[in-house]
């Protein structure tokens, strides 16, 4: 309970210490940014420690993270301290919103660590290379983090996220085994935060009802970090004997093949793993075979499986981005136009939020980098009207300029990082059936849909209507227009064109009317700036969702698997920002029944009934894959995600705690190599020691070749298993190896008969149950 309050403390005290920086940077914000001032306040500490680490000015250790921590704290709340007042009179005013947003934090926070407590084993999946980069991180005091299983490399990934989790692992001086749960605790807390104080914001633009606003904000967290998809529903259908082999035929979802023999009725499946399948909706079988095997979870899922990778880290992150840019919106243009201090600090806060994006998830930087060049030209279009020229000249230096200074912030990174990403690609195979895009997306487009139709109604033509509508058609259309001229360059015939477009078209029109509507009202009289963005939020949202049915990002993955990361990340994207918008489009038709009479009141009972049902069934897997999975209650409750190592193989824990405390800055270790997803690695992925080879397959993926780690795993065989200490000797000084590991993974991938070497010229500080961990001597 100690490490809990400790990381509750240090973390209150980041967000405390960025509070006087995003009361000055986010003026516009209903709150001043007390909302997203935790995950600024990790970016900026994190980022800090980070650049003087690379530039060799200071390492990157616990002294320096409180040094610096303190430093911004000061300097920002000695410039708070004149306005004091004025700050007072605003956390009276916003006292409700601002208890609601703590309340929101806190029920996360403490929620999600009961949860890990009683599933915080660090296993399975890819948990353990996610606990390398992080240990390797927490290792780091100067230049960019080594690679754990690849040594003499460093990490050739986007590696930001886990250092921003290292530096409060520092910060804290909790082990990084607990820390790893504490930062999935941690980040869908400051997550549904940040979320409910945008989507308040928006509502408070555009109403002066708090009530409203409160339950648009609530309404918004709920969305993004507690729902789920719907094939939950099929689930407990299945599970219940419900539907008939036609049904389940139909519906064709891979581990769902008809209903389950009943022996009892239940509340939740029993089968194993059974909450996967939720991810895995739209892969499609042929013959027998997956024919287009995606990816699409959502934040729930990810919180639930605890692997900490980029995508989730991100996402408090993500909606820090979003609170900039509907800052940036509402800011008057001289603001971010005129030379000023303002200008330059509203420059270099945006380049840090989405440089940071990128850092930490590089998928984030295209897509968020769009939506900042999106609100610009949309800024531009409110203030100065339509012109191309116009816009351009709007649009184009400011948006150079935050790319050019997120670039710059972060390029030490930029610079090394290699990617397996060769371009972008039609998708010419199968794309995702009806029933599947409603059973990922029913919730969300069920509240947005009528919010976007419902704004369109009430436009009227104005003298630039069919520019407006050129403009809108533009960007809905326009991933099509790129995909037919893919597709007819590689002899696609017009048939296939024609049935694409058909496909696509409802996503198209939607997207078109939402920026056309969100256009017409910037240049109303007194625009209602809560809704332009939210239109915004919703055309860039089902952007994310069409986008993969016409293009993928044509990376190491081929065959099946061609569309799995893009749908993967996009939808994962998507997600968040129809959330938000979501949020905006529930209070839009809540407030609008006090407004309307007859069928169009209705129509909105109705509709309400529809969103309300969806709910439910949405809410149903959250709870009984919680269930499931974590077998709450069942055992004693830790954070320690080595606990259960230590539980089945005492002597292998307490050999890695050994290696911890003992390893020098430029020690390595050697152990076995093995296949992926697997405990081979362990060590070095347990302690951030580097290890010679870890996981291959995950190496060439990050690495886009085998170069790198070419002649390792024979050269680490050949350690174990040769019986002549000179070439064992000299293979250990060429990766500059000073600890080896031997354990029951080492005899049973290597034999026993090379293993007798190692006394004959390295320490044996650690032998116990068959675990030795050998030392070359000083």
């Amino acid at each position: 309970m100690l490490n809990v309050l400790v990381w509750l403390v240090a973390i209150e005290a980041v967000g405390l210490a960025a509070f006087p920086l995003c009361y000055y940077l986010f003026p516009r914000l209903r709150d001043r940014g007390i909302s997203i001032s935790k995950p600024l306040g990790l970016l900026l500490i994190g980022y800090l420690s980070w650049i003087l680490s690379v530039l060799h000015v200071l390492p990157s250790v616990q002294i320096t993270v409180a040094g610096l921590l303190v430093a911004v704290a000061g300097l920002s709340w000695w410039y708070l301290w004149g306005r004091r007042r004025e700050v007072l009179g605003l956390l009276w005013r916003e006292r409700t919103a601002i208890l609601v947003a703590e309340a929101i934090f806190l029920a996360l926070f403490f929620g999600w660590v009961i949860y890990r407590a009683y599933d915080p084993s660090i296993s399975h999946t890819e948990k353990p290379m996610d606990f390398a980069f992080l240990n390797a991180s927490v290792r780091s005091d100067f230049g960019a983090p080594e690679d754990p299983w690849l040594r003499g490399s460093s990490i050739s990934y986007y590696y930001f996220g886990y250092w921003m989790m290292g530096t409060l692992t520092k910060l804290t001086g909790i082990s990084s085994s607990i820390s790893y749960n504490l930062s999935l605790a941690l980040i869908p807390a400051m997550a549904a935060m940040g979320m409910f104080g945008l989507v308040y914001s928006l509502v408070r633009a555009d109403s002066k009802r708090l009530r409203y606003a409160l339950a648009g904000g609530i309404a918004a967290a709920l969305l993004l970090t507690v729902v789920a998809n719907l094939e939950g529903v099929l689930e407990f259908m299945r599970a219940n004997g419900m539907g008939s082999s036609g049904f389940w035929d139909w519906v064709r979802i891979d581990g769902l093949d008809g209903p389950a023999p009943v022996l009892t009725e239940t509340w939740r499946p029993q089968e194993f793993w059974w909450w996967w399948h939720a991810t895995r909706v739209i892969s499609t079988s042929g013959g027998g075979q997956l024919v287009d095997y995606t990816i699409q979870e959502f934040p729930f899922f990810s919180f639930m499986l605890g692997d900490l990778h980029p995508h989730v880290m991100s996402l408090p992150f993500v909606i820090l981005f979003l609170a900039v840019c509907w800052n940036l919106l509402r800011s008057p243009l001289h603001v971010w136009r005129e030379p000023s201090v303002r200008a330059y600090a509203t420059i270099l806060a945006i380049g840090l939020s989405l440089g940071g994006l990128g850092f930490t998830n590089m998928w984030d930087l295209p897509v968020f980098a769009a939506l900042l060049l999106g609100t610009v030209a949309l800024k531009t279009y409110t203030v100065r009207g339509g012109s191309v020229w116009g816009l351009v000249k709007g649009t184009v230096p400011f948006g150079a300029a935050v790319i050019g200074v997120a670039l710059l912030l972060f390029l030490p990174y930029y610079l090394e990082f290699t990617s397996q990403v060769s371009g972008i690609a039609p998708v010419t195979g199968p794309t995702t059936r009806p029933i599947h895009m409603f059973i990922v997306w029913a919730l969300f487009l069920v509240a947005i849909i009528p919010f976007i139709l419902g704004v369109f109604w009430r436009t009227t033509l104005k003298e630039d209507w069919a520019r407006l509508s050129l403009f809108s058609m533009l960007i809905g259309f326009l991933p099509y227009v790129v995909w037919a001229f893919l597709y007819a360059e590689g002899g696609g015939a017009f048939s296939g064109m024609l049935e694409r477009l058909f496909h696509v078209l409802p996503w198209a029109l939607l997207i078109s009317i939402a920026v056309y509507s969100a256009l017409w009202l910037s240049r109303e009289d007194r625009p209602s700036m809560g809704k332009v963005f939210a239109l915004g939020l919703s055309a860039l949202g089902l952007l994310l969702i069409m986008g993969p049915e016409l293009l993928y990002v044509d990376d190491a993955f081929g065959g099946a698997t061609e569309r799995m990361n893009t749908v993967f990340k996009l939808y994962y994207q998507g997600w968040i920002v129809l959330a938000a918008a979501s949020g905006f489009a529930l209070y839009y038709w809540g407030s609008l029944r006090e407004s309307v009479s007859g069928w169009r009141r209705l129509s909105t009972h109705l509709w309400a009934g529809v969103v309300v049902v969806l709910l439910i069934g949405a809410t149903y897997y959250p709870p009984a894959a919680a269930a499931s999975k974590g077998d709450l209650f069942h055992e004693g409750a830790t954070l320690d995600g080595l606990a259960f190592i230590n539980r089945s193989r005492g002597a292998e824990y307490r050999a890695i705690q050994f290696i911890r405390e003992t390893a020098g800055p430029d020690s390595a270790v050697l152990e076995a190599v093995g296949g992926g997803y697997s405990a081979f690695g362990r060590i070095s992925a347990s302690t951030g020691v580097p290890t010679v080879l870890g996981w291959p397959g995950h190496e060439v993926q990050w690495r886009g070749s085998s170069g790198p780690l070419e002649g390792r795993q024979e050269d680490v065989a050949t350690i174990y298993q040769t019986q002549d200490v000179e070439e064992a000797k000299s293979l250990l000084a060429r990766y500059r190896v000073d600890y080896v590991y031997v354990g029951p993974r080492e005899e049973e991938q290597y034999g026993s008969e090379g293993l007798g070497k190692f006394p004959s010229f390295m320490d044996a500080p650690f032998s116990e149950d068959g675990v030795t961990v050998y030392r070359m001597p000083p």
